[in-house]
């Protein structure tokens, strides 16, 4: 199986590209992809390319596109998760295994009990960093696409101007989320440790959002997400 490589666009056949630091290092010295090596490299938005490694030295590493493989359609309908802010790498975890289940869109909230730091120097790194999680989530799984990584919010803020699409609030003791869903937009709001609020539960009903559990056992917080959106998915047949 050749390598993957997540290269922002426009990209062009013939195209010589210098890697970054970080990417000039792993490709030759972890990889083990040398001068000639194929790879496949992706631009995010839908569109594959054949490449081939020109120059493998670390601080240098060069790679010419060579060819389109494959191109795909924007993924539709889309699915949402609003994930209220984890501590620790647990955040990683999600937008890591959310975005190889298949995610088109990621909203982290900040909830009441999410317990983050407002500071927007860290905000910015914070979602740099989940940034790069995500297109290392996409090089290993096979997605064209990337999702797309909305800024941190409120819950308030994120229902004001909710994107069109059925809302699904998970919590605990509520009728549980059905196996098989109609395939049309879908947004599911999966609080933090320790769940939402009995405010932010109101506020979310009044906004539409359907309460909807996953069944008696009492998941991680990381472990809700995934078990959701794998349950969407399969309902869905997996496209």
């Amino acid at each position: 199986m050749k390598h993957r490589l997540y290269l922002p666009g426009p990209l062009a056949a013939g195209q010589r590209l210098e890697l970054a630091a970080d990417r000039a290092h792993y490709l030759p010295r972890v990889l083990r992809q040398r001068r000639g090596s194929e790879l496949l490299c992706f631009d995010g938005s839908g569109t594959s390319w054949k490449a081939a490694v020109e120059d493998d030295r670390p601080r240098c590493t060069v790679i010419r596109l060579l060819e389109v493989t494959e191109r795909q359609a924007e993924p539709e309908p889309r699915l949402h998760l609003v994930q209220g802010l984890l501590k620790g790498n647990a955040m990683d975890q999600v937008m890591q295994k959310a975005t190889e289940l298949g995610i088109t869109d990621l909203w982290p909230i900040e909830a009441t009990r999410s317990n983050v730091s407002g500071d927007t120097d860290r905000q910015r790194r914070r979602l740099a960093h989940w940034q790069r999680v995500i297109e290392s989530a996409c090089e290993q799984c096979g997605q064209l696409h990337l999702p797309s990584l909305h800024p941190a919010r409120e819950l308030a803020e994120f229902l004001q101007d909710a994107p069109a699409a059925r809302l699904i609030l998970l919590t605990p003791g509520a009728a549980r989320l059905p196996i098989s869903l109609p395939r049309e937009p879908l947004a599911l709001l999966i609080g933090p440790e320790g769940g939402w609020t009995a405010e932010e539960l109101a506020l979310a009903e009044r906004s539409g959002a359907e309460p909807r559990g996953l069944g008696p056992l009492v998941l991680r917080a990381e472990t809700a997400p995934l078990a959701a959106l794998a349950a969407v998915r399969h309902g869905w047949g997996w496209p």
